[in-house]
């Protein structure tokens, strides 16, 4: 997929940024695959966990709050989260946090229970 194609390619890199940088050179090398892609993928992520119904609410407030004006990644991120009364301030270490996500966990599963334990 592109996604793991390029942008994570570019996300292990040199050229590594996070989706809302904290300086940039110039704006013509900005909007990279991270930008757009990483960017992407966190707009999916809101939809995933908040579902379809809650991410129409978040947008609803968003646009009802922002419609033509200039916005900001922390814009949208109160807007999911005031309009679904969660907090998602986790979220916005995915906006300035370079590199690609890595997820740690363990398992175990007790057979004589038939339960499977994730953390």
């Amino acid at each position: 997929n592109m996604l793991r194609a390029r942008q994570f390619a570019e996300d292990a890199g040199p050229m590594s940024h996070p989706i809302r940088p904290e300086s940039y050179i110039s704006m013509d090398n900005f909007y990279t695959a991270t930008v757009y892609s990483k960017g992407a993928e966190v707009i999916r992520m809101y939809r995933t966990i908040l579902g379809k119904d809650g991410f129409r609410k978040g947008m609803d407030l968003y646009f009802e709050r922002h419609d033509g004006n200039a916005v900001t990644c922390d814009d949208f991120l109160s807007a999911m989260s005031d309009a679904n009364d969660v907090d998602l301030s986790q979220f916005g270490r995915w906006y300035s946090t370079n590199g690609t996500p890595t997820v740690k966990y363990e398992s175990k599963y007790d057979a004589d229970a038939k339960t499977f334990y994730l953390t």
